[in-house]
């Protein structure tokens, strides 16, 4: 009996080992995989609309560890538009940022503005990660195949008011990451510009506002005053999709590349995707490029007009998703674009057809 139990006890002290060492293994395994799977090379690029440039004073993004990854670039003034990246200034890194400090000159506003935040890791790690789809560089059997990637642009969006939203970009695809709120700081103007011409504070200002806004959005500013609260009125998602109604109802739309206000992009590459007709909760879109059996257009989209015809819809129709319906002329020499909630159609008036190709 005294045998038996030693044995036993053997017994438990070799499985508790076994038990131990196989445990110890996983963990190194799932730390190789989640550590290849956080590694991810992108530059790092700010922008904002065009009418609003900005310019950035310093700034720098951080890891979990608290430590510099690489600063923000300082690439001259920002005014590539809202929905596109900024130039690129040889800043970026392979770590998750889990934390962006900014501080930047508004020219418009004539102010600097500063936001200090840490940012949302497991969203950036996870769209990392989902990627998209795009075609491949090299032929098979006669066609490019669709080939699975990821983004490679980190990029820092300033708008007035202070509102700075995080996007992941690359290769026609744009995800919007998050949106922060940045604070009115006091920036001296010599610790940001060569004050050749010893200029003060207000003069600097009024100086650069010259200077750096379009003369047309000059005008606007002085006649109307800053639009705020624009861009967070491009965030707002609704549920739609587009529908194509063709006079032989025999076309259907096989790609869709597709620009939305808030700054996000998505290509549509797969014809049966696009078939199965999901709704999906999105940004009021800015452009469509469909691609139809034979011919292809470029349309955009007046961002007043299709917010109130949205919110309209939504106000009768509580919850129910609409359709962008896309009625071609006869030989696509042009498009009729309505939208439609449900038995109610509202025509749009607004949108401009920039030219139709193929046949």
């Amino acid at each position: 009996m005294e045998k038996e139990n030693e044995m036993y006890t053997k017994l438990k002290i070799i499985f508790a080992w076994f038990l131990f060492i196989s445990v110890q293994a996983c963990n190194k395994q799932n730390d190789m995989n989640s550590q290849a799977q956080t590694k991810f090379g992108y530059s790092v690029t700010v922008s904002a609309p065009k009418e609003y440039p900005v310019e950035v004073h310093e700034g720098w993004l951080m890891d979990e560890h608290k430590k510099f990854i690489c600063a923000m670039p300082k690439a001259g003034v920002a005014n590539t538009g809202w929905l596109y990246d900024g130039k690129q200034a040889g800043q970026g890194g392979s770590k998750i940022p889990y934390h962006l400090n900014l501080t930047y000159v508004a020219y418009a506003e004539k102010k600097f503005y500063t936001v200090d935040a840490d940012l949302p890791t497991d969203k950036i790690l996870a769209e990392f990660n989902k990627g998209f789809d795009v075609e491949g560089d090299q032929k098979v059997e006669g066609k490019y195949p669709l080939v699975h990637d990821t983004y490679d642009t980190f990029t820092v969006g300033a708008a007035p008011g202070g509102v700075v939203v995080i996007w992941l970009s690359g290769n026609h695809n744009r995800v919007e990451i998050c949106r922060l709120q940045a604070k009115e700081v006091f920036v001296d103007r010599n610790d940001f510009y060569d004050n050749a011409n010893e200029r003060t504070q207000e003069g600097f200002f009024d100086k650069m506002f010259e200077i750096q806004l379009p003369e047309a959005a000059q005008e606007e500013i002085r006649e109307k005053g800053i639009p705020f609260g624009l861009w967070d009125n491009y965030r707002e998602r609704f549920k739609y999709r587009f529908v194509l109604q063709p006079y032989d109802e025999k076309d259907v739309i096989l790609t869709n590349d597709i620009r939305y206000y808030n700054g996000e992009q998505r290509f549509y590459l797969r014809p049966n995707e696009l078939a199965k007709g999901e709704y999906e909760l999105a940004s009021i879109p800015y452009s469509i490029e469909p691609m139809f059996t034979k011919y292809h257009t470029d349309v955009l989209f007046d961002d007043q007009e299709m917010l109130s015809v949205f919110k309209e819809l939504q106000s009768k129709h509580p919850n129910k998703p609409m359709d962008i319906i896309i009625i071609p002329t006869f030989m696509y020499t042009d498009f009729k674009l309505s939208v439609k909630c449900e038995d109610e159609i509202i025509p749009l008036t607004k949108y401009k057809v920039k030219g139709v190709w193929g046949g």
